[in-house]
């Protein structure tokens, strides 16, 4: 009896410790406007790395979905008093009318952020990835913390490059995604950088495929007004 109490304990245990599908930390994913645009329409854009989202993943960096219902509380008073910020750093590029942004950040709330409720409540989760976005400056990090001035001229830049000078700014490997243009190059697209539960500090990253060739264009930044 005492042999197959234990044996029942040990598969408790290993199942419990093999259970990935619950909230465990964050993607900070931020996109290069030239790049994404590449491949979506885009009527808003930037000079500078916008967030795409804080999206909840779970120990082997899947994205869950969210949680929030109908019944939820309204979260609009936690985004108004961000509006500037947001309009600067997590700028809906694709939305043509930015009268309704607030309702892309609340999408994002819904679709991503709610399956870490438990954990960060909305106007901390928007707070947070505000600060992560302006912690990690990326186009001044690709600047100026890499062994190479890494600068949107339209110029390629070895994939090493970019993930050394991400890492000497977080401390933890990046993940990039790269678009393939027209002309057949590798474009940056988009990078993620995880944080813990509480969007607070850099971790690092479950090991998976860079999305890029070794060489990656660095698209000059559209113009803005």
């Amino acid at each position: 009896m005492k042999i197959k109490a234990s044996c029942l304990f040990l598969l408790a245990l290993l199942a419990t410790t093999c259970d990935s599908s619950g909230f465990d930390h964050f993607w900070l994913v931020q996109v290069w406007p030239s790049g994404y645009c590449l491949q979506a329409n885009c009527p808003q854009t930037s000079d500078r790395f916008i967030i795409h989202g804080l999206w909840a993943v779970n120990v082997v960096d899947k994205t869950l979905p969210g949680t929030a219902g109908k019944g939820d509380p309204s979260i609009r008073p936690s985004i108004k008093p961000l509006r500037k910020d947001l309009m600067c750093y997590w700028l809906p590029l694709n939305e043509n009318n930015l009268s309704r942004a607030e309702n892309f950040w609340i999408y994002q709330w819904k679709k991503h952020g709610s399956a870490a409720k438990e954990f960060i409540q909305p106007r901390d989760y928007f707070q947070m990835a505000l600060q992560l976005a302006k912690d990690t400056d990326l186009r001044n990090t690709l600047q100026n913390h890499g062994a190479v001035p890494i600068l949107p001229d339209g110029g390629s830049y070895n994939k090493r490059d970019y993930k050394a000078a991400i890492k000497n700014k977080t401390g933890h490997d990046p993940l990039l995604k790269c678009v393939k243009g027209d002309d057949g190059i590798s474009h940056l697209k988009e990078v993620i950088i995880c944080v813990d539960d509480q969007a607070q500090s850099f971790i690092q990253c479950a090991k998976q495929k860079d999305r890029c060739y070794s060489d990656i264009m660095f698209d000059v930044p559209p113009r803005t007004n």
